[in-house]
Order: C-alpha cells, then structure tokens, then sequence
C-alpha cells in the first residue's frame, strides 16, 4: 500500500513513456495471446514467457521459443491482431493519459518553439502500438519508437536513445525522465542516460526499486505537472504519493 509522504518533485526537460504497462495495462491481452500462441506449439511454455518476457520485443521472445515463426511480418501481423483479440483484457493505467495530455498541452501551448517535449518508446510493433492509443484515445505522437525502428530491443537503451535525440535532449546536463513498469525498460531508460519513474503494474515496488527506478509508484495518477519554466526549458512535476523516491527529489515546499 503506498503512504501518503512529502511531495517528491523533478524537473525534466523531456519524458519518454514506455507503452505496455505504464499507459496500458495490456498484461492480461499479452498473457492471453502467449496462452493462445502455445495451443498448437507444445515446446513453447506460456506461463514461463508471461513471467520472463515483459518489455522485451515479441519477435525476441518468439525467436527464442519458437525460431520458426520468427518472421518479421508474421510476427508483426499476430501482435498487431492482439488489440481486437484480447483487448477486452486491456485497461488504462490510472493518471496516464491525463499525464501525457498535460506534458503535450504545456508543450503546445508554452514552449518557445512550440514542439512536443515527450515521445513513447515501446517494444511492440507499429500496428500494436497504434491500437493500443486509439484505445487511450492519446493521438500519436511525434516521436514514435517501436520495435520496427529499432535493432536491438529493450533492455538495451537504442530506442530511447533515439527518442531523446530526436527530441533535441541528447547533451548530458539535458534531464530526461523515463516512465517504465518492467526491468528491461528501466535498464534501458538507464543507458539512455534518463532518470526513471517506476510503475507498478506489473511488478512489486520491491522488484521495480531493484531493478534501478529512481522514484516508485502504483500508477501515474499521483503525478501532477505544477509548472513549465521557459527560461530553463523545464516542467516541475509533483509526485505525491510513492513507495520510494531518491533524496535529490525533495526541496522545500
């Protein structure tokens, strides 16, 4: 159970989200869809995939499990399909919407030059991805990192490396935050030199602190962007309920 503690806050010049797991809650599709994949492959072990594979891209685990039905089209087609298959088993992540609307809004409306501050990195596939925001209703944005634009899949950092230098935010002192729920995105997050909020929504505070989150949540809805300095180029965000959060994000209030 989270405790209502003083307000951790960051200032971040861009944020990248992770798609599966911290806008949606897609566990219950993917886990459907691994079960369905298994019926007719007696050597692949669903529930095995379901506990080991989160975050990593489906043409990897499918490469591992099942090397001859690692067709990168065919895999595409079966991820893309799993929105209208198992979408019933999808939900929303509580606050992640009303997030990413806030960090777009500010941008639009408050920046200088007018350009998106953030971007979603996710390990799933273009026509995946895109279902899933329909699904949101979040329009697509600009910056659009899915497993078709990378070669090396999470937990390795390319694909936020390339979300944070097409935003412009690839120099060190630049603060980019990272939003991810499973240990590969937070590692990748990491390499890509961000700092990362942990959700939990698919792994225990304990698990999702182990793996390197920088501040630990439930959901995104105890995170409210208070402010957007243009002199700095920088969003002040609040985070008022955590299972954990480093000391650098404490000030006097």
């Amino acid at each position: 159970m989270t405790i209502t503690k003083k307000p951790a806050v960051f200032y971040v010049n861009a944020a990248l989200f992770d798609c599966d797991g911290t806008l949606v809650n897609s566990t219950g599709a993917i886990s459907e869809f691994w079960r369905d994949f298994a019926k007719t492959r007696p050597h692949v072990n669903p529930e095995e995939i379901i506990k080991t594979s989160h975050g990593v891209r489906t043409f990897d685990v499918i490469a591992k499990w099942s090397p001859e039905d690692a067709v990168v089209e065919t895999v595409t087609a079966m991820e893309g399909s799993i929105p209208d298959s198992f979408g019933q088993y999808a939900k929303p992540i509580p606050g992640a919407v009303e997030l990413v609307k806030s960090f777009d809004n500010l941008s639009k409306t408050q920046t200088a030059d007018k350009k998106q501050r953030w971007a979603i990195v996710t390990s799933g596939t273009l026509p995946l991805a895109t279902k899933w925001l329909k699904l949101l209703q979040i329009k697509q944005p600009d910056i659009f990192i899915t497993a078709e634009k990378c070669s090396k899949g999470k937990p390795h950092p390319q694909g936020y490396q390339i979300a944070r230098d097409s935003l412009g935010y690839n120099h060190s002192a630049k603060k980019v935050v990272v939003f991810e729920d499973a240990p590969a995105g937070i590692a990748a997050g990491k390499g890509a030199g961000a700092f990362i909020v942990g959700i939990c929504s698919t792994y225990n505070p304990e698990k999702v602190r182990s793996a390197g989150a920088d501040i630990v949540v439930d959901d995104l809805s105890s995170l409210h962007i208070e402010s957007y300095n243009p002199e700095t180029d920088e969003f002040k965000v609040f985070v008022k309920d955590y299972h954990y959060a480093n000391d650098e994000f404490f000030e006097d209030i």
